[in-house]
């Protein structure tokens, strides 16, 4: 019996010749492992699920290999990617999407400020969206405001912060950065 996945590819008169059930059955073990190999080589296009293909990407964005756990090289390809991209909001939005639950990406003119509206349902990683943030960042632009909508708490591991509550206790807004230097 020829198996499923092949059935549909075939016409009708081949589903009972035994020929082809014995070419499939020898062949299915090399057709899987083609398939796998194809995968794997498919995966070093894209920096995040990069293996083998990270010292390319390394090689691509700072003309060397880093020398550093594979997860730190990943974050710092990613953030050479953001810093070369054109300062728009789509690309901001994207921004904030990659680094946590964004809400709305605005643009307040008068301040000269880009402000991030995050929920805390997953974590935020302002130093990343900082470091991002500031690599792309125009003269015009001075700062990024990152402001959190819900209640629960905020985890730290790299940088300085200071926060500033809000008329309500649930909600906070957090300088990362900007003309305050404090990352």
């Amino acid at each position: 019996m020829i198996p499923e996945r092949y059935r549909s590819m075939l016409p009708q008169q081949w589903y009972e010749n035994k020929v082809a059930e014995l070419h499939f059955e020898g062949a299915m073990s090399a057709l899987d492992a083609h398939s796998q190999k194809r995968s794997d080589v498919e995966q070093q296009f894209l920096p995040l699920t990069a293996t083998w293909g990270l010292d390319v990407w390394d090689w691509i964005y700072f003309g060397n290999k880093q020398l550093m756990p594979v997860d730190d090289r990943r974050k710092n390809i990613q953030r050479k990617h953001w810093g070369r991209l054109p300062f728009t909001m789509p690309v901001l939005r994207s921004l904030g999407q990659t680094v946590g639950d964004l809400i709305s990406v605005t643009e307040d003119y008068s301040k000269k400020e880009i402000e991030f509206e995050f929920s805390l349902q997953l974590p935020i990683d302002l130093i990343m969206l900082h470091d991002m943030f500031e690599q792309m960042r125009p003269v015009h632009v001075n700062r990024e405001r990152i402001v959190i909508r819900r209640s629960g708490h905020l985890e730290f591991k790299l940088g300085t912060y200071q926060t500033y509550e809000s008329i309500t206790q649930d909600c906070g807004a957090f300088y990362a950065g900007g003309e305050n230097d404090l990352c």
